[in-house]
């Protein structure tokens, strides 16, 4: 369908397994089209599925991968960036990679998208005598 993308927690689910809040990483999926529909008009106009084959082949992938970062930490952590732990001569630390659930979009997943790399277009003069 034009213009719309959709990734369903069933396909959320066979990557990265069911998750303990399937309404949220459903709203999140819904985010996550929506951004990634935003990096392609944003790169080629409106969506037409099958103009750009590289897009249409990763965006499911893509979109489980950014709502999977999103929700990668635990809720008793949300927002902090790094936990440590001691008990006696033992020590344990985690640096969380996305600590605020942000959704964003890397290189490797433009990449993927075909989203990423360089353009070269031209806009050819016209005079006055070329308008019709």
């Amino acid at each position: 369908m034009a213009g719309e993308l959709c990734v369903t927690l069933e396909e959320y689910a066979s990557r990265y397994g069911t998750p303990p809040d399937p309404d949220r990483v459903t709203a999140l999926l819904t985010d996550a089209c929506d951004m990634l529909l935003t990096a392609y008009e944003g790169r080629w106009g409106g969506y037409t599925a099958g103009a750009h084959p590289a897009f249409d082949r990763g965006y499911r992938a893509v979109a489980c991968s950014v709502v999977s970062r999103a929700v990668s930490v635990p809720d008793a952590f949300a927002g902090a960036t790094q936990y440590s732990q001691t008990a006696g001569a033992y020590n344990a630390s985690v640096t969380f990679a996305n600590p605020t659930a942000d959704l964003w979009l890397g290189k490797s997943d433009l990449r993927r998208l075909g989203l990423a790399g360089m353009r070269i277009g031209s806009i050819a003069p016209m005079a006055g005598d070329d308008r019709a």
